[in-house]
């Protein structure tokens, strides 16, 4: 959400458009531009907390433009809505919210009796597929005609095919040694992201010459090592951690499959496999509502039901096996980020939003 938010924000400001952030304050940053804004919550629980200052903080501004999930964010500006109907009010929903325990009866709460009268006041609800949204919390409101597709982009100058040799030699990675790439939180809220089921396919392919290497960091990577360990694939497993921004496309470009296996609908659009597919790599992915838009089965990669070992495991052997099959999908999925997902047509798609929600107010009952 984060990272799409400063793409929206740094590409508008470029436009000429005065655009500010504001955001719960949770941690100290510093020289932080002077356009954002972390304001204190009364309340603050993980990444959420309750900002009811947020209501006089957007006054004098023409639209919000407000990511959500936001817990104790979304609801003073939806009262501010209410009030001034004349302020335009963007939604980017981004997933839903899934969890168990308590977390997961909280928001079940939320969703009966937050979410519709959230939802009915929005003037736009932009999503990063109408796929998800048919799948998601949002098909059980009458908010589809409200409901635009906006899908997230990637930079096709960061993120590009080509040889990282030097990055090899670092790993001391022989040179045709097929390389796997994962991409992801490696923390508890992330859990969903499929590393055991993804080291269970793999157990299935020790006949098979192949390096999976994990970029990621959280406060689960020790019980994955463990795991690999026991699984017996310490010696082909190698945790990266965090990697810079700069340095992550050099990941996806010494890689050459990169494996997607989340197993919860939480995974909604899949960031990861958009940057591998401008990469040239092809990415095996979970058939899940959202990502299936990004990774085409057959064309720029290979789709697996959620949690299919055995699935997963002949997925990842064809294209061990099917050198020039990968080689087509990587191929076709640069193509196809190309072809949809360049950030600046994007851009342009979400001027014509903010034009429409500014001059055409959506008619109806609030």
């Amino acid at each position: 959400m984060g990272g799409v938010a400063y793409e929206y924000v740094e590409r508008l400001r470029a436009r000429g458009y005065n655009v500010h952030v504001f955001t719960i304050k949770d941690q100290e940053v510093e020289e932080d531009p002077r356009y954002v804004h972390r304001v204190p919550g009364i309340i603050h629980i993980g990444n959420a907390g309750v900002l009811p200052s947020l209501f006089h903080r957007l006054a004098g501004f023409d639209l919000v433009h407000l990511h959500y999930p936001f817990f104790g964010g979304a609801e003073p500006v939806i009262v501010r809505k209410a009030m001034r109907k004349d302020q335009g009010l963007v939604m980017t929903y981004h997933m839903d919210n899934v969890a168990s325990g308590v977390k997961g009866a909280l928001f079940s709460v939320h969703r009966r009796l937050l979410f519709p009268w959230l939802m009915t006041r929005v003037d736009r609800i932009l999503v990063s597929s109408l796929d998800y949204a048919k799948h998601s919390a949002l098909a059980e409101l009458d908010v589809m005609d409200r409901t635009e597709e906006h899908p997230f982009g990637v930079d096709l100058n960061h993120f590009h095919p080509g040889e990282e040799i030097q990055l090899r030699e670092h790993h001391q990675l022989p040179h045709h040694l097929p390389i796997l790439l994962f991409v992801g939180g490696l923390d508890s809220a992330h859990a969903f992201k499929g590393i055991p089921e993804l080291f269970n396919a793999l157990e299935k392919l020790f006949s098979y010459r192949w390096h999976l290497i994990i970029v990621g960091e959280g406060n689960l990577k020790q019980t994955y090592q463990a795991l690999a360990a026991q699984q017996g694939l310490s010696d082909r497993v190698f945790f990266a951690g965090n990697v810079s921004d700069e340095d992550l496309p050099r990941y996806y470009r010494l890689a050459d499959i990169h494996v997607f296996p989340s197993t919860k609908r939480a995974e909604a659009f899949g960031m990861v496999a958009l940057e591998a597919a401008a990469s040239g790599i092809p990415s095996i992915a979970s058939d899940l509502p959202g990502v299936r838009t990004v990774v085409r089965d057959g064309d720029t990669g290979l789709l697996v039901p959620p949690g299919n070992i055995e699935r997963l495991s002949e997925a990842i052997s064809l294209l061990l096996e099917q050198v020039d099959l990968r080689e087509r999908f990587g191929l076709s999925a640069r193509i196809n980020a190309q072809r949809l997902y360049d950030w600046n047509p994007l851009i342009d798609r979400l001027e014509v939003t903010y034009t429409s929600v500014l001059t055409q107010q959506t008619k109806r009952e609030y």
